[in-house]
């Protein structure tokens, strides 16, 4: 392929109003490459040109050819760069050519026209986008998985169908689109897909996945909110497929999606507490080794058993104060809501009605709506506790702060055989590590700074240094490994937990 020549872009005219993949492959010069590119003929000869199987490859390709621009480094991002005045130096045309080109690239992703995006996110910036190579990310790998993003979905329904109607053609078909951007070619069986989307990332990576999902969870909340309060039922086939995508991003990287977990606005609450305990709810039954199936329908649970507060006053769900008696009769009552919004729904899974009626039941006897003792709770209310419970003690409330990771954990400890089942409990304080992701550490060189991940022992790996205690400062943002030194002397080890409350630490603000 020829090599894509970045002065292309130079002021060139993107801000058209419709998505056109072909015009912008002639923008940027490579249409030939592109559209003459085997995959892209093939396509065209068995399905048409008009078929979108044909954009798809060709937004594939475009990406493939440039690669090697979008993995070199580029200029820093300049707040003040205007394209309305004259660009003299050969440095200002530069920056506008990368700025067209990284405009073009989201365009290219998202299957929207740059005018659409600019309408739909007024402060976008290319600052994100051009830190990538810094901290060696790839700004290739990351436009590619949001191309895969937008149109897996699209490309397993044609699959299915294809297979429906001739599976040799579907076969033919499979080997020409890539539905992962680590493969070259897609096998034709669902499962072969599955295990490519699951493939092993990087925390950094994956966090931008991570982001998005959470983005989409929270529209698709809020959606079925305004469905059930218009009396309709809920979108089931949406909601499960979210669940499935949050599977599989923890499968390619669970410290991304535990990390996110975090990030807390007290305004919409429970919508990310909802998600949060999918999260919690996905981690907790592979902890337990339990099948895709069990998993899939305990992360639905996880995300709808909690819907029955949106039917509670909102006032009293953001006061700051403690509840009276009369709000604590009233917040009850949530259950009771959310079994009539499950109600109104078909093939809703057992196991989600029981996290709902038994998620505020305590093993000792003293929880509600029924005082249950330990064996009248079903396993999966058990489980919905412990989530639930863990879920709200490391969140941002209105009427709280979190407690952090540290000290929920050794609170739940304290818990164990009074609110919550003790073998389970055990399973799931071991899957999170006494010293969880999130947790704020100092360390002994002398830095305050948050932990990303755990090795196999469940014990802190990967630490994001933010803070110097020397300096008594912030610093740049730096990852270190634990435990890798071959000098004990200079092996850089936890001292103590801290409460980044303290030191005006906030995990959100250095995860990504």
């Amino acid at each position: 392929m020829s090599a894509f020549k970045l002065e292309s872009c130079f002021g060139a005219d993107i801000n058209v109003g419709y998505f056109d993949m072909v015009e912008i492959l002639d923008i940027l010069g490579i249409k030939k490459e592109v559209v003459g590119c085997k995959r892209v003929q093939s396509i065209i000869k068995t399905h048409g040109r008009k078929n979108r199987l044909v954009s798809i490859a060709m937004r594939q390709v475009a990406f493939d050819v440039l690669r090697p621009t979008l993995d070199s480094s580029f200029l820093p991002y300049d707040p003040f760069f205007s394209d309305d005045k004259l660009l003299n130096t050969k440095r200002e045309r530069l920056y506008d050519a990368e700025e067209r080109l990284l405009l073009l690239c989201m365009s290219i992703a998202s299957g929207r026209s740059v005018k659409s995006l600019k309408k739909l996110n007024p402060d976008f910036t290319t600052k994100e986008l051009r830190n990538k190579h810094t901290k060696n990310q790839s700004l290739f790998r990351y436009f590619r998985q949001e191309l895969n993003d937008q149109t897996r979905e699209y490309i397993l329904s044609h699959k299915k169908r294809s297979n429906e109607n001739n599976e040799g053609e579907a076969k033919s078909t499979a080997a020409y689109i890539d539905t992962s951007f680590q493969a070259k070619k897609a096998e034709a069986a669902q499962k072969k897909v599955l295990e490519m989307k699951c493939i092993p990332t990087s925390f950094d990576d994956e966090t931008v996945t991570a982001f998005k999902l959470f983005k989409d969870g929270h529209a698709l909340l809020a959606s079925q909110v305004e469905l059930f309060k218009r009396g309709e039922q809920l979108d089931m086939p949406d909601l499960m497929k979210f669940c499935r995508r949050l599977i599989e991003s923890h499968t390619r990287n669970n410290f991304a999606l535990m990390a996110i977990r975090h990030i807390k606005d007290a305004s919409i609450y429970l919508e990310q507490h909802a998600i949060g305990m999918a999260v919690l709810g996905i981690h907790f039954a592979k902890a337990m080794k339990l099948s895709d199936a069990y998993i899939e329908v305990i992360a639905l649970g996880a995300l709808l058993f909690d819907l029955g507060r949106f039917r509670l006053p909102m006032v009293m769900m953001t006061k700051t104060t403690k509840m009276t008696d009369a709000e604590f009769d009233l917040f009850r009552k949530h259950i009771k809501f959310g079994e009539q919004i499950l109600q109104q729904c078909e093939n809703v899974p057992k196991a989600v009605y029981q996290m709902l009626f038994d998620h505020h039941e305590k093993v000792d006897g003293s929880g509600y709506p029924e005082g249950k003792l330990d064996q009248e709770i079903s396993v999966y209310g058990k489980i919905a506790a412990i989530i639930d419970a863990y879920d709200a003690m490391t969140s941002e409330q209105s009427h709280k702060p979190s407690m952090g990771p540290i000290k929920a954990y050794r609170q739940m400890q304290k818990e164990s055989g009074l609110a919550f089942d003790k073998q389970l409990l055990t399973v799931f304080l071991k899957s999170i590590g006494s010293i969880p992701v999130g947790s704020c550490v100092s360390l002994s060189n002398g830095r305050v700074g948050f932990v990303l991940t755990l090795n196999k022992s469940f014990k802190p790996s990967l630490v994001r240094q933010v803070y110097s205690m020397t300096n008594k400062a912030f610093m740049a943002a730096s990852d270190i490994e634990l435990n890798k030194s071959a000098n004990l002397r200079t092996e850089v080890v936890i001292e103590k937990e801290v409460d980044p409350q303290t030191l005006g630490l906030q995990f959100i603000n250095h995860i990504s």
